[in-house]
């Protein structure tokens, strides 16, 4: 390509004997266009602004030369307002020439004087609830699609499977703060509450990296999702928030933790499903076996098949389990302001991690007695016989 300047490229283009094609190549611009602009030369005083205006950047700024020799104010005052700067100084200098000549010229328009940036919208807040017994929690992330609406994320996650669920739509404004009022209401019980973005973002992307290991499907357009929300930064250890608390404040914090389940958010915890019902068989077992003189002798075997699944039952991966989730529950109700029951969640889970007998801690006993409410605590199995009471035979265990 070879640079030309404007008037050398006027005389190419008037010329009948040079081919478009040559123009183009000594121009670098399609051959198209090269023709488009001897025409639109050629019939100068009929040619429409707009058609000038969308020729090539050189074309377009040898047409204005033409419009000064040929006094089209119109058309180089429309063009004088271009956006490439080649042009539009081209055009703005014909307008100076013919003004100075005498010549009428509209006036330019002003450039419209700058505006403030407009404030930045506020982000749309974040919702999480708090972690359930087996290890789930919903989390909810809303962002603004402009010209649609807002664009709500619901999602399942789990410490053990990773991302379970994902559900995407669109809402409108009105409708998105009917949703989000209601949500909070309707989700108190499982302790909905706003939490910040970036943290549900952490949860979320943290939850996909379990799905590989644990063999969960990843839900439909989670990766795509996932990939226009960036990276997020990993979550701090809830663990590592609460340090222990004096030796005697401990000790009564985990006395205390069999009152964790009178709050709503501890109602659904349990032991393992699979582990209950091989409980409940045993328990089954020992209603109806002969072995047994009495109803007392009876209760007192079921208590102890009680007491014995729940040291059982808490084997070194569930402690680790039940401990990160109640230190994350721990932190849920320490943002809520629920002091008390936050250092005993917290107190529980390191009596787990250090080795503490499951019988000795009320929240780990309810774990398992809770699901067997017609029989005996498991606190009764060593009560002894009340005086005057038959001896009892040695039931086998």
């Amino acid at each position: 390509m070879t640079n030309l300047d404007i008037d050398r490229l006027l005389q190419l283009l008037r010329d009948p004997n040079v081919e478009s094609q040559e123009i183009a190549a000594l121009t670098g611009v399609p051959r198209e266009e090269a023709g488009r602009a001897s025409r639109l030369l050629l019939g100068l005083g009929r040619a429409k602004p707009e058609d000038v205006a969308t020729l090539p950047a050189p074309l377009a700024a040898a047409l204005c030369r033409a419009a000064l020799v040929a006094g089209r104010t119109d058309l180089l005052a429309a063009l004088a307002g271009h956006s490439g700067k080649e042009i539009a100084k081209e055009a703005k200098r014909g307008l100076h020439v013919l003004r100075s000549r005498g010549v009428a010229v509209p006036d330019l328009p002003r450039p419209a004087a700058p505006t403030g940036a407009a404030p930045p919208e506020p982000a749309l807040p974040a919702y999480e609830s708090a972690i359930d017994g087996q290890g789930e929690r919903a989390v909810w992330l809303a962002r603004s699609v402009p010209g649609k609406g807002i664009e709500v994320a619901q999602a399942i996650v789990s410490d053990l499977r990773g991302l379970v669920e994902l559900q995407v739509g669109l809402l409108g404004r009105k409708e998105w703060r009917a949703f989000a009022k209601g949500l909070v209401e309707r989700g108190a019980a499982m302790g909905v509450g706003e939490v910040d973005r970036e943290r549900v973002r952490s949860l979320v992307v943290a939850a996909r990296a379990l799905n590989d290991a644990s063999g969960q499907r990843v839900p439909e357009g989670a990766d795509l999702w996932l990939a226009q929300l960036g990276p997020a930064a990993p979550l701090p250890d809830p663990a590592a928030r609460s340090a222990p608390l004096p030796e005697e404040e401990e000790r009564d914090a985990v006395a205390a933790s069999g009152k964790l389940h009178d709050l709503p958010l501890f109602r659904g915890w349990l032991a393992d499903e699979a582990y209950l019902r091989a409980v409940a068989a045993r328990l089954d077992e020992v209603s109806v076996s002969p072995l047994y003189i009495d109803d007392r002798q009876r209760a007192e075997q079921m208590a102890r098949v009680v007491a014995d699944a729940v040291d059982g039952y808490f084997d070194d991966e569930h402690r680790r389990r039940h401990a990160a989730r109640l230190h994350a529950v721990a932190e849920h109700l320490e943002a809520r302001g629920d002091v008390a029951h936050a250092r005993s969640a917290a107190a529980t889970a390191r009596a787990l991690l250090a080795g503490a007998a499951p019988h000795g801690i009320p929240f780990a006993r309810l774990l398992v007695e809770k699901a067997f409410p017609l029989a005996p605590p498991a606190a009764a199995a060593g009560s002894p016989p009340p005086p005057g009471a038959p001896p009892l035979i040695v039931a086998p265990r």
